[in-house]
């Protein structure tokens, strides 16, 4: 009997110590995980006011040597004085200091340290200068959610990302051409966008989604304070955050497009202005064939191949995709197939003005033709797009 006694006394006090060491345990992760989201917080405020004032590059190395941002150029293009960007990461510190996956949001442990308190996340920020100046920055979350996945269920990632116009005069990779150009004609100094996303897919994926909003320099200071928000208690909530939570005025803004941007795109000579205004690359080409070639993937659009490049117009900051003298160019619509100016059904071996985006990677050569976008070859058209190059995109 007083064996049994002692069996029964040592387990309680084995099973009170462990519930004893579990209760500490998540009383430090939350308690860690609130100061994170503090820190990610002030941070927030930081690169916001950098971006609302247009920042000086002493300003923003005020702000880099505050935060202890690192020089992200690269070996082959050290800082200058003029030029650098600067790249900081955060991640709660018990995650950081044991080297948890970054940011640990796929591995399996991942839920079992969100039930502890310790919610899976990453904060990002990157910050260019040149010329004296802020050139662009953007600041963007990475956290477990829910609702994600058809049926709402858990087990989903929430990607926030805000900031400035890309660098090589591009905007977000995360918009398709006409949904860009119509987004950018409702609103042009600023895209904002949601979108499904499979995160690992080689792995099996995990289901993911990414809200974004971009701007130009010339976007306004209402503008970047209204959508430049994020809702960072999504770090600290007891139950993850939905979908629309994380960024909820982006994701409104998104939805609102969407539902505005239903009308179809008529082609005019003024349309086709501002496409090439818009365009990322402007080049005079030959297609090969005029078949549109199967989907690499579903829901993926057909591709126009081994399309000829003869000129080049306007190239990107970064030309390596135009190195080559063929490309293949990604074609969301079969009526996209013909001239804007006359409505003629495009045929092989002839020259025509493409007015192309880069998607993705800029290293990738991976293009795609804005709606209005193939002209003809001639005079007009050609006076019309040199203007549009030396004008720049807006």
């Amino acid at each position: 009997m007083r064996l049994l006694r002692f069996v029964k006394r040592a387990a309680l006090v084995v099973a009170l110590s462990a519930v004893i060491l579990v209760a500490g345990v998540s009383v430090y992760l939350r308690i860690e995980q609130y100061r994170f989201r503090r820190q990610a917080e002030r941070l927030l405020s930081d690169v916001r006011e950098l971006e609302l004032k247009k920042a000086s590059a002493a300003e923003v190395r005020l702000v880099v040597r505050k935060w202890g941002f690192e020089e992200w150029q690269g070996p082959d293009k050290p800082c200058t004085e003029d030029e650098c960007v600067y790249r900081l990461k955060l991640m709660p510190e018990p995650a950081r200091a044991h080297s948890l996956p970054d940011p640990f949001v796929a591995a399996p442990i991942a839920h079992i340290f969100d039930w502890l308190g310790l919610r899976p996340s990453l904060v990002q920020s990157w910050i260019k200068i040149r010329g004296n100046a802020l050139r662009s920055l953007s600041f963007s979350v990475y956290t477990l959610g829910r609702g994600c996945a058809q049926g709402g269920g858990s087990g989903c990632m929430l990607l926030g990302d805000a900031g400035t116009k890309r660098g090589d005069g591009s905007w977000s990779a995360h918009d398709q051409p006409d949904v860009k150009l119509k987004h950018t004609l409702m609103h042009p100094t600023y895209l904002v966008g949601t979108l499904p996303a499979l995160l690992n897919a080689d792995t099996g994926g995990s289901p993911a989604v990414i809200v974004w909003t971009e701007f130009s320099s010339d976007a306004s200071a209402a503008d970047v304070s209204r959508l430049m928000q994020f809702d960072l208690s999504c770090l600290t909530r007891f139950r993850p955050c939905k979908n629309r939570d994380l960024m909820s005025t982006a994701w409104a803004q998104s939805v609102e497009d969407i539902r505005e941007s239903t009308k179809s795109l008529t082609c005019t000579p003024e349309l086709s202005n501002r496409v090439a205004q818009l365009a990322d690359v402007i080049a005079v080409v030959r297609p090969k064939t005029v078949e549109l070639s199967f989907p690499r993937y579903d829901g993926q659009p057909p591709r126009l191949r081994n399309l000829e490049i003869f000129n080049v117009m306007r190239k990107p900051e970064n030309p390596r995709p135009l190195d080559r003298s063929e490309v293949d160019v990604d074609v969301d619509r079969p009526e996209m197939m013909t001239t804007a100016d006359t409505g003629s059904p495009i045929r092989g071996n002839q020259q025509y003005l493409f007015l192309l985006q880069i998607r993705n990677d800029p290293n990738i050569a991976w293009f795609a033709l804005y709606p209005c976008g193939a002209l003809s070859f001639n005079d007009a058209n050609l006076a019309m797009v040199r203007e549009a190059a030396a004008n720049g995109a807006d």
